[in-house]
C-alpha cells in the first residue's frame, strides 16, 4: 500500500509536462466537487455513487500530476483493509437494499478522507477545512429545529419545559431521532470549543463571535435532545479540554472521578446506570445488556463476515429475539464498537480501530507540537480533534449512530481527514518557521 502512495520519479518524467500541468490544476480543485457531492449524498443517498465516481477520477489525475496515487498516511493500511470488507458485507447480507446505501456511505466517507488529506497541505487550507466543519456543525444545529422528531412530553429529565419543544415545527418527512442529532453534535462541537479556549487571543473579534455563536447553537441543541449518552460524552470533552488547556487543568480528571464515585455511592451504581442508559424502547441497563448480548451472539456466529451492514434488527428478531423489547424496536447494537463488528466482522472492527487509533495519535501529536512551539491555533486544532475522538468513543459506549446507518456518517471521516492532514503538515522537522510562535 505504501509503495503505491510514494512518488515514482521515473513515471513522472515519462509524462508530458503539459499533461502534468493540466492534471496538477485539476487535482487542486479536488476537495470542492468531492465535498459537495458527498454532502449531497448525505441528503439524497441516490447521489452517493456519483460522488464516488468523481472522487475516483482524481486518483489517476493525481498520479499524472505527482507520480503517486495519494499522499501516504499511517491510516492507509487500515482504510485499505476496511474498504476490502465492503464487498464482503455485500456478499454476506440477506438485505442488500439496506446494506448497499450504508456501504456506499462508508466509501463516501473514505473518499472525503483522502480528498482532505491530499488537498489540505497548507495552514490556510487546514483553517478553511476546520472552519468549514464548524459551519457544518452549526448547520446541523440549525436543521435540528425543523428536522428532529422532538419528544412530545418532558418526562425524561423534565427540567426543560415541554412548551419549548412546541416552538419547533417538523418540516421534513424523513425526521431525525434526537439521539442521532446529539451524537453528531457532540462530535462536531469540540473543534469550535477548543479554538475558543486555546486561540482566543490570536483570533479577531468577528471570528470569536462566529465561533461562540456556533458553539452555543450546537450546545443548545445538544441540551434539548436530552441524550444522556451525548451529555456524558460532552462532560468528557469538557474535562479533556480543561486538562489540555491549563497547567493545573489535569486536576479535573481526579475531581470528575471523585464526583462520579460520590454519585454512585449516594444513588447506587444501578440507579446511575439506569439514568444514563434508559431511553426510547430501552429500559435501563438491563435492556442495554440484552441488546449487547445479541450483538455478541452475532459476532460469535459471524466473526469474519459480519451479518451485513444495517441487518442487526432483522437478524436479531429472527435468530436472537429480545425479551425486553418488541420485534422491530431495536435497530442497532447501541454500542459503536459492537456495531462495527456486527456489520463487518472482527476484521472490520480491527481495521476501524486502527484508523481510530491513528487519528487520535495524530491529533495528540498536533496538540503537543502546538504547545511546544506556542502556537495557539495549532494546539487548538489538535486538542479539538483529540476531544472529538474522545466524544466519539464515550458516546459510542451506549449508541452507534455515528456509524454508517445514518446519513451524516461521512462527517466523522471528514474530522479524521483533517486530523491526519494536520499531522502530515505539522511535523516538527519541517514545520515553517513563521508558525513556530504566535
Amino acid at each position: 500500500m505504501k509503495s503505491l502512495m510514494q512518488r515514482s520519479s521515473s513515471q513522472s518524467h515519462a509524462i508530458p509536462s503539459g499533461l502534468r500541468s493540466v492534471a496538477s490544476r485539476l487535482v487542486e480543485l479536488e476537495i470542492w466537487p468531492v465535498a459537495v457531492l458527498v454532502g449531497a449524498g448525505m441528503l439524497a443517498p441516490a447521489l452517493m455513487p456519483y460522488a464516488l465516481a468523481v472522487a475516483a477520477l482524481f486518483w489517476p489525475l493525481r498520479w499524472l500530476a505527482t507520480g503517486r496515487l495519494s499522499a501516504a498516511t499511517p491510516a492507509d493500511w487500515g482504510v485499505g483493509f476496511l474498504a476490502l470488507t465492503v464487498p464482503v458485507t455485500l456478499w454476506a447480507t440477506a438485505l442488500p437494499q439496506i446494506t448497499l446505501p450504508q456501504a456506499l456511505r462508508l466509501l463516501g466517507g473514505m473518499a472525503l478522507f483522502y480528498a482532505l488529506v491530499n488537498w489540505a497541505h497548507t495552514t490556510n487550507r487546514l483553517r478553511l477545512v476546520a472552519y468549514g466543519l464548524i459551519l457544518a456543525g452549526l448547520g446541523l444545529a440549525g436543521m435540528a429545529a425543523f428536522s428532529v422528531r422532538w419528544p412530545s412530553s418532558s418526562g425524561k429529565l423534565p427540567f426543560i419545559p415541554a412548551a419549548l419543544y412546541e416552538r419547533f415545527t417538523l418540516l421534513v418527512s424523513d425526521s431525525v431521532h434526537p439521539n442521532v442529532m446529539a451524537g453528531y453534535l457532540v462530535v462536531m462541537l469540540p473543534l469550535g470549543l477548543a479554538l475558543l479556549a486555546f486561540a482566543w487571543r490570536s483570533t479577531g473579534w468577528p471570528l470569536r463571535a462566529g465561533l461562540a455563536l456556533a458553539v452555543l447553537a450546537m450546545l443548545g441543541m445538544l441540551v434539548l435532545t436530552k441524550s444522556r449518552g451525548a451529555w456524558l460524552a460532552f462532560a468528557a470533552v469538557l474535562a479533556a479540554l480543561i486538562a489540555l488547556r491549563w497547567k493545573w487543568g489535569w486536576l479535573i480528571v481526579p475531581l470528575s472521578l471523585l464526583g462520579a464515585g460520590l454519585a454512585a455511592y449516594t444513588f447506587g451504581v444501578a440507579q446511575v446506570m439506569d439514568v444514563i442508559t434508559t431511553g426510547g424502547a430501552i429500559s435501563g441497563i438491563e435492556g442495554r445488556i440484552e441488546i449487547w448480548s445479541r450483538a455478541i451472539y452475532m459476532i460469535q456466529d459471524f466473526p469474519f463476515t459480519g451479518v451485513g451492514m444495517g441487518s442487526f434488527m432483522r437478524v436479531a428478531d429472527l435468530l436472537y429475539p429480545f425479551f425486553l423489547a418488541e420485534p422491530g424496536a431495536i435497530d442497532h447494537a447501541h454500542n459503536l464498537f459492537l456495531q462495527v463488528a456486527v456489520d463487518l466482522g472482527l476484521p472490520g472492527l480491527i481495521a476501524w480501530l486502527s484508523i481510530f487509533g491513528v487519528v487520535a495519535l495524530s491529533a495528540w501529536r498536533v496538540y503537543r507540537l502546538g504547545m511546544r512551539i506556542q502556537n495557539g491555533w495549532v494546539a487548538a486544532l489538535g486538542a479539538g480533534l483529540l476531544a472529538s475522538q474522545l466524544a466519539l468513543a464515550v458516546h459510542g459506549l451506549t449508541d452507534a449512530v455515528t456509524w454508517g446507518m445514518v446519513r451524516p456518517a461521512p462527517l466523522v471521516w471528514a474530522l479524521w481527514g483533517l486530523a491526519v492532514a494536520a499531522a502530515n503538515l505539522y511535523r516538527y522537522d519541517r514545520i515553517p518557521e513563521k508558525i513556530r510562535a504566535i
